[in-house]
């Protein structure tokens, strides 16, 4: 069964008073590629490639259902699509190149006082990255921190698209049965990307969701008509024009499409001396139903986290809230857009 569509909302924060249960750590295959992680720093070294034999220690590139570890003296850049993992751990780096679009499928990854890397602030990655989270291995809690998730301890995960024009507002009142739409600005959007468009009645369900079929100035044309009015004027000094919210990101992290019947979906969660920078990026079928401390994106009690972010990201499709910062002080939540959410 498929989520009905609700009404997307603007730089949604949701802080919640959460308890968090402990839990066993998930241990790693017999057959991972690994290398010995040690409590003391080790000075980063030079990058290798990941389709490198000689980047790993036992001189094999990583197959199906291994489990991997990148060690603390590791410095790997991901450039050709794996076949699906069993698990990633990283304790010391990996990036994502920025030469082509690039696929990740695991089950899990932990960054246990590593650091995942999707282009950065300074330059935003330009490729498509898509990391995929499978529940092939259902029950597993790595850490407390649960399964099917990007879970970080102490570690760093800094996501950076290219994506930062994420909402706008219709120019007119758009009619039932339009097959075009006119925005009050559209720069940067593209054919091919999926919108949402907000409802204007007092019945939430008349949200809706299309694809830009093509782009002309900053008039929209439509997948499909729309089915419901959209309105789209200034009344007596009173703005009620309806709010278009971009969905697409070029860095998407989800879960897998068994996340769609379940509603047992991937979740990001950082703890003790973790930081995240995330910045346009797609959350899409995250989330975990009933289960506590299982959201799509999550900051728990972590005291003092500033400089820290989400913003202009895209939070769809998901299963338990959107943003939660528990326990957490000074993370900005700016300018993302969430739609059909529970």
């Amino acid at each position: 069964m498929r989520l009905r569509s609700r009404p997307f909302l603007v730089s949604l924060l949701l802080p919640a008073s959460l308890l968090f249960g402990a839990g066993t750590a998930g241990a790693q295959d017999e057959h991972a590629h690994m290398a010995e992680a040690t409590d003391a720093p080790v000075a980063a070294t030079k990058a290798t490639r990941w389709s490198d034999p000689a980047t790993w220690p036992d001189g094999k590139v990583p197959g199906k259902g291994d489990a991997v570890m990148i060690g603390r003296d590791m410095n790997v850049v991901l450039d050709v699509n794996p076949p699906a993992l069993r698990s990633l751990t990283v304790d010391g780096t990996l990036s994502f190149s920025d030469d082509l679009d690039l696929g990740l499928e695991t089950e899990w990854i932990y960054l246990r006082r590593g650091e995942l890397n999707i282009g950065s602030e300074a330059s935003p990655y330009t490729h498509k990255a898509t990391i995929t989270l499978t529940d092939n291995v259902p029950g597993e809690d790595i850490n407390t921190m649960g399964d099917r998730g990007i879970m970080v301890m102490g570690g760093t995960l800094s996501l950076h698209g290219d994506r930062e024009h994420t909402w706008t507002k219709l120019a007119k009142t758009a009619q039932a049965g339009s097959t075009e739409i006119e925005v009050l600005d559209a720069s940067g959007w593209r054919k091919g990307d999926e919108i949402a468009l907000a409802s204007t009645d007092f019945d939430p369900r008349q949200a809706e969701r299309r694809t830009i079929a093509s782009i002309r100035g900053n008039v929209l044309k439509l997948d499909r008509p729309l089915e419901y009015m959209h309105f789209g004027k200034i009344t007596y000094g009173v703005d009620e024009r309806g709010e278009v919210g971009l969905l697409t990101r070029n860095i998407k992290v989800q879960a897998s499409d068994d996340a769609e019947k379940t509603y047992f979906g991937g979740h990001i969660m950082a703890m003790a001396g973790a930081k995240m920078y995330v910045s346009g990026v797609e959350l899409y079928r995250m989330g975990q139903n009933m289960h506590l401390a299982r959201y799509p994106i999550h900051w728990h009690i972590i005291g003092k986290a500033s400089g820290q972010y989400i913003e202009n990201a895209s939070i769809h499709d998901t299963y338990s809230r959107c943003v939660t910062v528990h326990g957490t002080d000074d993370v900005r939540v700016e300018n993302n857009v969430t739609f059909n959410t529970v």
